[in-house]
């Protein structure tokens, strides 16, 4: 297969580092300020673009990655699919509910493939900990650190219209996996503090099921700490507990006794790709389409209302 990168910045960095290892040619890299030095730094023979529509109307390719600002996905991948194209969106969909919807109705018109990148889907201990059995859902806890990613272009992430803010940006990978692990939310009731480029935030959840989530998210972190996250799943007949710090990436405790494993460290980008890839070949519909994209958006947008407004808010709320 023949692909597109949209982007040239970390993310784009980090599936390219991905595509190594899978049997997809890079021939085409496109970014405003001009992608030669990623090209460069990968050894790929692939074309330089500054115009993502150029791009994709002079290259012959099979599918486009895009891997730029949040608030630029809706024009990019109508673009791609104008030019028949499938696409790989990094997350969040959207920096806004209506932009994702907009966004999944027109992909959905074009009858394309469009899958998002929610890579904690494909993290071997997250998944491991998803398969386990523990029972009914009791409580689950989820945190993510981080410094404020200083990467991005033209300081788009402190602009919470584009990037939605440390819940949209950050908090959302944890949002989407108890959403996938537990189902639908019932209420989100969450609390930031600091500044935009410092933001810690707080998030109680009340599942549909009566289960209750905790997440974590920060971008108050000081630049000499690395990313750091940890998991804890809570049911009536186990408990599922995984942090990046420790050893081991999870334990499991049942009334049987206690077992830590490590699952087969497989880097998440290269499963998310693969899976995309396989998709296409196969003609299958992604694990992370736009519909499920869409309600992890809405899940954080909800989480950063409530922030707002000091009180509980349903999900169901977000978009009305």
């Amino acid at each position: 297969m023949q692909a597109g990168i949209a982007g040239a910045g970390f993310m784009a960095r980090t599936h390219l580092k991905a595509y190594r290892k899978l049997d997809v040619e890079i021939v085409a890299v496109s970014s405003p300020s001009g992608p030669e030095e990623t090209i460069k730094e990968f050894g790929l023979e692939a074309e330089a673009y500054t115009d993502v529509g150029e791009m994709c109307k002079r290259e012959d390719l099979d599918f486009l990655d895009v891997c730029t600002p949040t608030h630029t996905h809706v024009p990019i991948v109508e673009t791609a699919i104008e030019s028949g194209l499938d696409v790989f969106l990094e997350k969040p969909v959207a920096s806004s509910l209506a932009d994702a919807r907009e966004l999944a109705a027109f992909v959905d018109d074009a009858d394309a493939t469009c899958m998002v990148g929610h890579v904690i889907r494909f993290l071997p201990a997250y998944r491991r900990a998803r398969e386990l059995d523990i029972g009914s859902p009791g409580v689950a806890r989820a945190r993510r650190l981080s410094p404020f990613p200083e990467w991005g272009s033209d300081g788009w992430f402190a602009d919470p219209e584009k990037s939605g803010g440390v819940f949209v940006d950050l908090a959302i990978h944890d949002l989407d996996y108890l959403r996938w692990c537990w189902g639908p939310v019932e209420r989100v009731f969450a609390r930031t503090c600091g500044e935009v480029d410092s933001t810690h935030g707080f998030a109680t959840l009340r599942f549909e099921n009566g289960a209750v989530g905790y997440v974590e998210a920060s971008w108050a972190q000081p630049s000499s700490r690395s990313l750091t996250s940890e998991l804890e799943l809570a049911g009536d007949d186990g408990l599922v507990e995984f942090s990046s710090e420790d050893g081991e990436p999870y334990a499991n405790w049942t009334e049987g006794g206690s077992t830590v494993e490590r699952p087969l460290a497989t880097d998440g980008y290269w499963r998310e790709l693969d899976h995309f890839i396989s998709c296409l070949e196969s003609n299958s519909e992604p694990e992370v389409g736009l519909e499920e994209a869409v309600e992890s958006l809405r899940l954080a947008l909800a989480a950063r209302r409530s922030a707002e407004r000091g009180e509980p808010v349903s999900p169901t709320e977000v978009g009305r």
